[in-house]
């Protein structure tokens, strides 16, 4: 991860690898089994803090909204994306391959904003280096003489 807490060149894509089964409730399974919980699942990698943003943000809130996960929050905590009041049983069937395309289409979009912000930083780096050079010649064309 770069300085600001981006995908540096060549860093894997953000999956979820897993379910942390050991923090699902204890009662699933059982007569007494909650309906909603939260389902903890594990990251591929630590996540970035843009990638964070976005996951946590409204616009992807809105899209799970418009999939029909209406009540579904997301938080990240560390390598863990806590998925809020969802149950295996969304996430089979369906629910984990739409926050699995939402990773997808975050991670092509910080990607793209970082691409953005290096190309603009490049063409303030070379204004700058073009600055200098006036300035130097300027500075060259002066003699105490």
């Amino acid at each position: 991860m770069t300085a600001h807490g981006e995908l540096a060149a060549g860093e894997q894509p953000l999956r979820i690898v897993s379910i942390l089964t050991s923090a699902l409730p204890a009662l699933l399974g059982t007569s007494q089994a909650p309906t909603r919980y939260t389902v903890p699942a594990v990251f591929s990698r630590q996540v970035s803090v843009p990638e964070r943003t976005a996951i946590e943000g409204p616009e992807t809130a809105r899209r799970l909204t418009e999939r029909g996960y209406p009540q579904v929050t997301l938080q990240v905590s560390d390598r863990r994306l806590l998925i809020g009041h969802t149950s295996l049983e969304q996430l089979e069937e369906g629910l984990a391959h739409e926050l699995a395309v939402a990773l997808v289409d975050i991670g092509r979009a910080v990607s793209r904003q970082r691409d953005e912000r290096a190309a603009a930083a490049a063409v303030r780096q070379s204004a700058e280096s073009e600055r200098a050079v006036v300035v130097q010649r300027s500075v060259d064309r002066i003699a105490f003489e």
